[in-house]
């Protein structure tokens, strides 16, 4: 007969644990650690685990915080187990990462333990999240606007993430501690109603049970089970349809465009999961402007959030991957002589420029562009093209973002970052080697033509 306690029952159900596993348990001296962490201890022979405490000490309750680091170090050796305590202060952190409180708190306590595990050796970190640690937190993604994956939330195994009382409930874990005597810490800030998960537990969850649902955490815990499901069946159909759309080391854009809108959805977070190693702040928002972009068959470069991942469409390719750090030419600008030749060192070339009476052939080449002298407003310079430079390109009405021109004349990023341009004293006339502007258009009625020839320095 097994001797797994009952509230381990996640670990029987998810068959969690594997002879020869060394576990790292979180441990914060609250009820549901202290119980989790007994437990363990109870059948870890029977499982052929090696169980190492971890506790991380946040500093944000002064000597409180201290008694818990001290509790938990007392009960890692009452239990003859080894222990590895750290400390932060999240406060700091906050400020400089400009977090809130919470997010702060969580990203140190997680950065520990993943340094613990790997340094320990361990090959699971145990947390203990309960059932109703998971309902709250559905609840709480559902009114922060969530997709599936927020109501998948705290799956029992989550790579090395393991949850023993993911389907325990907090009154089994409270009758635990009562049977056998445990002694426990209590969180003082756990009963601040400033904090959102706080007002949820004390204040929504109970006005939902008495007014609307007095089964709601259980409901919310079927609902989150369903999304599981559907997440994992997502998942697997998104890995197999991402093989059939891969092309060399991108996605092609006409096959993408031809799947279903949601699995299309699926293989982009997907391949953005895997570049980025997480999703963290990749939003609904994000995926459907990508995906619009592949519909509309336009190319085009969206950053996602942190700076350091970019997807990009050119052509039929689709790369998702670090933001290329392409050379920029040095910051430059220079009057152009009229007429002469001017020198550009930054970039390797020569502008020639030549004063005209009157130009037969309007139409020219890409390194040249045909002026309208008596439309120029002052002075003619060239400079690096700037964010924000806009100009109105020949043939159209209206200005256009120079990035939008980059994207429709499919301009590599590369040659974007050695952009030059063409001004006078209050727009842009010419970007070089891509389009003159409208405003200065050559027409018949034009009596002197400025001709800007650009050429590489031999």
């Amino acid at each position: 007969m097994s001797c797994i306690p009952d509230i381990l029952k996640a670990a029987r159900l998810h068959s969690m644990f594997s002879p020869g596993d060394r576990v790292l348990v979180a441990v914060s001296g609250g009820p549901d650690s202290v119980a989790m962490l007994h437990a363990l201890h109870l059948c870890a022979e029977e499982l052929g685990i090696i169980l190492h405490v971890a506790h991380f000490n946040h500093c944000l309750r002064g000597a409180e915080s201290d008694e818990d680091e001290r509790f938990v170090i007392e009960l890692a050796n009452a239990l003859k187990l080894p222990y590895k305590t750290g400390r932060a202060e999240v406060r700091s952190y906050r400020k400089n990462a400009k977090l809130g409180e919470e997010e702060a708190a969580r990203q140190l306590r997680y950065n520990f333990l993943q340094y613990s595990l790997s340094e320990l050796g361990c090959n699971k970190l145990a947390v203990g999240h309960t059932a109703d640690d998971k309902a709250e937190t559905i609840l709480l993604n559902i009114l922060r606007g969530t997709g599936l994956d927020g109501l998948a939330c705290m799956r029992p195994i989550a790579g090395h993430v393991v949850r023993p009382l993911i389907e325990t409930w907090r009154t089994e874990i409270i009758e635990y501690l009562l049977k056998n005597g445990l002694a426990h810490r209590i969180d003082s800030s756990n009963l601040d109603t400033s904090y959102v998960r706080n007002r949820i537990r004390l204040q929504l969850v109970p006005l939902l049970e008495k007014d609307y649902n007095p089964q709601i955490k259980h409901a919310l815990i079927r609902i989150g089970k369903i999304a599981e499901r559907s997440v994992e069946a997502m998942e697997y159909f998104a890995s197999q349809t991402a093989l059939a759309v891969e092309y060399g080391s991108a996605l092609d854009a006409r096959l993408a465009s031809d799947l279903l809108p949601g699995l299309a959805a699926e293989v982009i977070r997907a391949e953005i999961q895997r570049v980025r190693g997480d999703l963290k702040d990749v939003t609904y928002e994000h995926v459907e402007q990508i995906l619009a972009g592949i519909l509309q068959g336009e190319d085009f470069a969206i950053e996602l959030p942190g700076g350091d991942i970019s997807v990009e469409k050119l052509g039929n390719d689709i790369r998702i991957g670090p933001r290329e750090a392409y050379e920029r030419a040095e910051p430059f600008e220079i009057d152009l002589a009229v007429p002469g030749c001017t020198n550009i060192p930054a970039l390797g070339i020569t502008i020639e420029t030549q004063l005209l009476d009157k130009v037969r052939v309007l139409r020219v080449k890409p390194n040249v562009a045909l002026l309208d002298a008596d439309k120029v407003r002052g002075r003619l310079r060239i400079r690096n093209a700037k964010p924000g430079d806009r100009i109105q390109p020949f043939g159209m009405t209206g200005t256009k973002k120079l990035q939008d021109v980059f994207v429709d004349k499919k301009i590599p990023p590369g040659e974007r970052s050695q952009a030059a341009v063409v001004v006078d004293d209050e727009r842009v006339l010419w970007v070089v080697g891509v389009t003159a502007s409208e405003e200065a258009r050559v027409t018949e009625t034009t009596c002197r033509v400025i001709r800007l020839i650009a050429a590489p320095d031999q």
